[in-house]
């Protein structure tokens, strides 16, 4: 009874482990999330650079999962490269190797009990007597993780000191390593945690349990049980993370064999050359050896090895969505930012559309990409017109749907308020693409009129149109929220003088008498379709690419501005 009662000290300190680690991940990445986005954003230009921020991102955060995660979204919207994404990830193993340093150097030489109980009942009570996500709330949840991380490590360290009454150490140098491996995957992947893996090496090593050649491969079998986690994880993901998990899987696995095939020569030079006799920092040192080990070896190879993932796990079909990613929701930096590039694909698909129309070809962009325009029915040589207007609508609904789920996330103001202007840009953009697909029985009267003057028409209409959209590519150039605004200030102009220019032609044509009633009310009708289809994207556009400010003082203008 007593060996029982022990082994459920070990298996609660462990539980104790886990749900503090939880809690602690969650409180940093709430109370640190932002600043740790932007370094991660920032600071990875670079294989070199991105290693580091991985690594030391990691080590502050506590868990690679949450670094895992955000690197994903960032890679999903192209707010960082694939290469960047490799090194960071490769470089949060290293960052992970920090909680065993921690508690190697501290963990074992406290008493954890003393330190603990102050930290769970403080962070208790500020969770209880705050308001709900509150900054007091997240900063008790941290502590109170942290010290239940402490308490279920002094758990686990008395569940160890007893289990050594129940088994003889020799008896368990016996096994050969492979099985401690095996061990330390197996348990890595139930647990969900590398760290905790590690914790469980150091505590049995820690009261003589097992040798360290056994925790050695244990930790090997941590990093292991890691990647198994990543590569599920990733089965029903999108392909940017699929590239991400299996770039993780070459990485520990190709580290992880050097490390096993190496683990006595690489044990004596820490304890030989290093000088680390203390078998608990010989077992954290050569934790952390095998893994910079693995990033050296990787380095060169980042670019390469980028290039070949991008070539994986293709699209059979193109998606509706383009930057849109449903796992990077809970990164609303991200998510925010990828709803933007998406309305960006949905304007230069409506541009395309309404040229389409006049039977243009679409050779203006407005901030697009080749690769947004990939598989999109519209760009294909002579498509259905009506198909793709279903199509835009489709895609309209699907980023409204994905913008009004993410309203509901925690945002912080300039991000709530760069989601509510794409709302508008999207309504303006449909609306330009629907009232020129509102004249198209017009403009089959115009190609099928016996009455020259009047097929003429069609000409001239289809001349203002090309001279619109030429001069509001042009936006494409401009590279600061100031050119933009005076480029949209001259396009709302253009828009005013093509429309004045098209209606004193046609009350020219009424002067003259060579048309009929029906034929100037056809003139007019399509004058002022077309003049509302430019004034709406050019106002999806203000609404895409300026600011708040902007944009209202961009409205505000009169048109003959």
């Amino acid at each position: 009874m007593e060996g029982e009662f022990e082994f459920w000290r070990l298996a609660a300190g462990l539980g104790l482990f886990l749900l503090g680690m939880h809690q602690l991940e969650l409180a940093l990445a709430a109370l640190a999330g932002r600043p740790f986005k932007r370094m991660l954003k920032t600071w990875t230009d670079g294989p070199l650079r991105g290693v580091a921020a991985g690594a030391i991102t990691t080590a502050a955060l506590q868990s690679s999962s949450v670094v895992s995660l955000i690197v994903l979204a960032f890679v999903g919207s192209g707010l960082i490269a694939l290469p960047s994404a490799i090194a960071i990830v490769f470089g949060s193993n290293v960052g992970t190797t920090v909680t065993g340093w921690i508690v190697a150097t501290v963990g074992f030489k406290l008493d954890i009990e003393a330190l603990s109980l102050p930290l769970v009942a403080i962070g208790g009570l500020a969770i209880v007597w705050s308001r709900e996500g509150s900054k007091l709330g997240r900063t008790g949840q941290l502590l109170a993780g942290f010290g239940l991380m402490l308490l279920g490590l002094d758990f686990m360290k008395a569940g160890a000191e007893a289990a050594t009454t129940l088994f003889r150490p020799e008896v368990l140098a016996g096994y050969p390593l492979l099985v401690f491996l095996l061990a330390g995957l197996l348990l890595t992947a139930i647990i969900q945690s590398s760290s905790a893996t590690i914790l469980v090496a150091l505590s049995a090593l820690y009261v003589g349990a097992i040798p360290l050649p056994a925790a050695a491969a244990i930790a090997i079998g941590a990093d292991l049980g890691t990647t198994i986690t990543a590569v599920l994880g990733a089965l029903a993901g999108s392909s940017d993370k699929k590239r991400v998990a299996l770039a993780i899987l070459i990485f520990n696995v190709v580290a992880n064999v050097i490390a096993f095939a190496l683990l006595h020569p690489l044990l004596a030079f820490v304890q030989d050359v290093l000088g680390l006799s203390d078998p608990l920092l010989a077992l954290v040192a050569f934790h952390s050896m095998f893994n910079i080990i693995g990033v050296i070896v990787f380095m060169p190879l980042i670019n390469p090895l980028s290039n070949w993932l991008r070539g994986k796990f293709t699209d059979d079909q193109a998606p509706l969505l383009c930057h849109i990613k449903p796992d990077v929701i809970d990164i609303p930096e991200a998510a925010v930012g990828n709803a933007a590039e998406e309305t960006l694909r949905l304007i230069d698909q409506a541009a395309a559309l309404n040229l389409a129309h006049f039977g243009l070809p679409p050779n203006h962009r407005f901030y697009a990409a080749d690769e947004d325009r990939a598989g999109v029915a519209i760009f294909e040589r002579n498509p259905n017109l009506d198909r793709c207007y279903g199509n835009l609508k489709e895609l309209e609904g699907a980023i409204l749907g994905y913008a009004l789920a993410l309203q509901r996330r925690p945002l912080e103001p300039d991000e709530s308020e760069r989601l509510a202007r794409i709302v508008p840009a999207l309504r303006n953009a449909v609306h330009s693409a629907k009232s020129v697909r509102d004249i198209q029985h017009d403009l089959e009267r115009f190609r099928d009129s016996v009455n020259d003057r009047f097929n003429a028409y069609l000409g001239q209409f289809q001349e203002a149109v090309r001279e619109f959209y030429e001069t509001a590519s042009e936006l494409d150039a401009a590279d600061n929220a100031r050119v933009r605004f005076e480029k949209l200030v001259a396009i709302k102009q253009t828009v005013r003088e093509l429309h004045q220019r098209m209606h004193r032609r046609i009350y020219e044509e009424v002067e003259r008498g060579d048309l009929n009633r029906g034929e100037i009310s056809t003139l007019l009708n399509v004058n002022r379709e077309i003049y509302a289809s430019n004034k709406s994207l050019v106002a999806a556009l203000a609404d895409a690419l300026l600011d708040e400010a902007a944009a209202e003082d961009f409205a505000s203008l009169p048109e003959s501005a």
